[in-house]
């Protein structure tokens, strides 16, 4: 029969039980005196303004770097859109250059609207009418004595 609390045995035959250890008397608890107490309040204090202080440095370097990490996203995107202008750019230049070119405009022409080259024979130029000199009319003289 089991007895609530017993420790079995631990010894057998040749060997004996062991001691229980003994336990240290428990401390009766010393008050503090005034000092010592605010002694300890100010160093929770100061642990608690540096932690606070690390803390918000923390935050401020997390939104610096997530803020360098959105400008370097769009500088990146940025850049994209100047390659892409770049090469806009550059076949409007194609194109302008084909479209002034003088095969390019006789076959607009000929196709779009539906133009056709004349003979050079069939133009002629109107040449200016030969007048006689022009007459020169006199100029009223007017001396520098009359002002008005």
């Amino acid at each position: 029969m089991a007895v609530i609390g017993a420790r079995p045995a631990t010894g057998i035959g040749i060997f004996t039980r062991r001691p229980r250890p003994v336990r240290a008397p428990e401390r009766t608890r010393v008050r503090h005196s005034g000092a010592e107490r605010r002694q300890r309040q100010a160093s929770i204090g100061g642990l608690l303004a540096t932690i606070a202080a690390g803390a918000g440095l923390a935050f401020f370097y997390l939104s610096q770097s997530s803020h360098v990490a959105a400008v370097g996203y769009e500088i990146d995107n940025l850049q994209a859109q100047i390659t892409a202008l770049q090469a806009d750019q550059q076949r409007l230049v194609l194109e302008i250059g084909s479209a002034r070119s003088p095969d390019q405009i006789l076959r607009r022409a000929r196709a779009d609207l539906k133009l056709v080259p004349i003979d050079a024979s069939a133009v002629s130029f109107a040449r200016p009418a030969r007048s006689a000199a022009p007459k020169a009319s006199p100029a009223p003289a007017s001396s520098p004595d009359q002002r008005h």
